[in-house]
């Protein structure tokens, strides 16, 4: 089942969720802090409330997140940066332990998030529209494809099919005007495609790869699929455009990895 959510903008301390039947909300606390001069802007996203710290104004940004994830170790619960490029930027990129989402409010923002990627850390990106696909609308199963970066962003633009697997990556979209960057390690652009659908195959070098289709002002951000580093053969080519003719199929979201904290093999 698709269930949305707007994670940055959420109603006082519950976010909602929207899906073809009533969910309960998530729940979520909003933490600005300032860390010896610097900005931290954090958001906490859990299924039940929970007390969090106070802000400690002499210690470091990094000893704050430190902190954080102490607390937040074993509960469950989710650790958002908001501010990356201001509260660590891009070479401090590595000091920013415990989080596992990064809000992509600016391009500076995407580059940090992309430093983080090509060290392998498990960060997923979260921008617009939050959108997954769940087999129980149930804010434990949200919290869950948030863990582990199954859902996409979408600002106005949404994919008809998604599949990731190992070998790649398939996309399909009802824009015909739509071009999708293909972004692996170091936030390189190893492609462009023109057209309303699309594919990637892994040569084994990327770190990761994640997609990002644009079709006018919309846009649509898939979140990083790990590559193991070796030769993968090809994946089936997607269907040709006067196949597609007919309605689209739901929104899709991308599969599961392997592990939270680790490449698929």
């Amino acid at each position: 089942m698709r269930v949305t959510c707007d994670l940055l903008n959420p109603l006082q301390e519950a976010i909602a969720l929207h899906a073809a039947v009533p969910v309960a909300p998530l729940w979520s606390r909003r933490l600005q802090w300032t860390c010896r001069g610097r900005s931290l802007d954090c958001q906490v996203v859990f299924a039940e409330p929970m007390a969090l710290p106070e802000p400690e104004p002499s210690e470091p940004v990094e000893g704050a997140l430190a902190r954080l994830g102490k607390v937040l170790h074993g509960t469950g619960a989710l650790l958002l940066l908001r501010n990356p490029s201001e509260a660590f930027g891009l070479e401090r990129m590595p000091f920013a332990d415990g989080v596992r989402l990064l809000g992509i409010g600016s391009e500076a923002d995407e580059a940090c998030w992309d430093a983080a990627l090509t060290l392998a850390r498990p960060v997923y990106g979260v921008r617009g529209l939050i959108s997954c696909e769940v087999l129980r609308p149930h804010p434990a199963s949200v919290l869950s494809a948030l863990a582990y970066g199954v859902y996409v962003c979408e600002e106005g633009l949404t994919l008809t099919e998604l599949h990731e697997d190992r070998r790649g990556v398939r996309w399909a979209c009802t824009r015909d005007d739509a071009v999708a960057s293909v972004v692996i390690r170091d936030g390189y652009e190893a492609a462009s495609l023109s057209g309303s659908q699309g594919q990637w195959r892994d040569l084994g070098s990327e770190g990761y790869v994640r997609v990002v289709v644009r079709a006018g002002a919309q846009a649509c951000w898939t979140q990083p699929r790990f590559v193991a580093p070796s030769g993968a053969p090809p994946i089936p080519p997607a269907p040709p455009s006067s196949s597609s003719s007919s309605s689209p199929s739901a929104p899709m979201s991308p599969s599961a990895p392997a592990s939270p904290g680790s490449p698929p093999a």
